[in-house]
């Protein structure tokens, strides 16, 4: 029977320097913690940022040489970028872009079947 945590009220068995895995975590904050030193993960890559900023470049020409929306006969302003090949590694390909107003670009999304049989999403 693996022993009891030495914090008060507390019966989870031990994990680390005496304590549960909740209650040692929380001395995350003592100069003996194991954690004290660790950075936060970066929320975009220096690869991913790289990407963005070509693609914030190549988006702002495309949507500039194309103010009106694409979709059929429609002739309000795009103010929406579709990408129809998705925003994976094809990201910054001007070739999948298409300039959309925001009503086409839900209609889009919420309609694959036909969006996929017109050529609008691959």
């Amino acid at each position: 029977m693996p022993k009891p945590c030495n914090s008060d009220d507390c019966d989870n068995p031990r994990w680390g320097k005496g304590f549960c895995k909740y209650h040692q975590h929380l001395r995350e904050g003592k100069k003996d913690s194991k954690f004290a030193n660790r950075k936060s993960i970066k929320p975009i890559s220096d690869k991913r940022a790289k990407e963005l900023a070509v693609y914030r470049v190549n988006r702002d020409k495309f949507m500039s040489e194309n103010p009106i929306c694409q979709y059929g006969n429609c002739k309000r302003d795009a103010n929406d970028l579709h990408h129809v090949a998705g925003r994976g590694i094809e990201l910054a390909n001007v070739d999948n872009f298409m300039a959309v107003c925001r009503d086409h670009h839900t209609y889009i999304h919420l309609n694959p079947k036909e969006s996929r049989s017109l050529g609008y999403l691959i």
